[in-house]
């Protein structure tokens, strides 16, 4: 018997793969010193200066993005910074939440892994979508959507939870991925 939060869990674990891909690939240590403290606060503005490839996961889709998508303010977000890729999450898991992965390094051949792997697929249908980034795809099923972009030389994945949902939120995962890819 297959519990209804498996495909849940298998996009959240896909999208944390993508970082941890990335951030373990690269050949330089980790510099404690580049850990990103939790931010102050990540209601943002979405008119103040976008985040760059270098910037951080709670940049590129911020508090004030999220309640936008959801209809509902998650709270402020909860960063982690390792080896230069970003990770925010807003929200609860048993609820509605959303998480955020960044990736400015490497992007290209993360994204091409992501897409051709075999597990991605066990998440849900993989489909592209144009005007996200250089190229994206989705990967949806049973109260959640994940999108998955590069952009340049970052790889960005952007996923959203409803637990009550009957159906994917693509419409939001799709709204938080083109904000996201209008900040790298």
């Amino acid at each position: 018997m297959t519990t209804p939060h498996r495909p849940i869990a298998a996009v959240a674990a896909i999208a944390a793969a993508g970082l941890l891909l990335v951030a373990c690939s690269s050949t330089t240590p980790a510099d404690p010193s580049t850990t990103t403290p939790p931010a102050a606060s990540t209601t943002g503005d979405p008119t103040t200066s976008p985040a760059t490839a270098g910037g951080d996961a709670c940049t590129l889709v911020t508090e004030h993005d999220v309640t936008a998508a959801l209809g509902s303010d998650p709270g402020p977000g909860t960063p982690l910074t390792q080896r230069g890729a970003s990770q925010c999450q807003y929200g609860s898991y048993q609820t509605q939440w959303v998480l955020v992965n960044l990736t400015p390094a490497q992007g290209g051949p993360a994204y091409d892994d992501l897409r051709d792997n075999p597990q991605t697929g066990q998440a849900g249908a993989i489909v592209d979508v144009a005007g996200i980034g250089d190229r994206a795809f989705e990967v949806g099923s049973h109260g959640s959507a994940g999108i998955f972009f590069n952009k340049g030389d970052a790889l960005v994945v952007v996923s959203v939870v409803i637990g009550s949902a009957t159906s994917p939120p693509m419409e939001q995962a799709v709204s938080l991925a083109t904000t996201a890819a209008s900040r790298v």
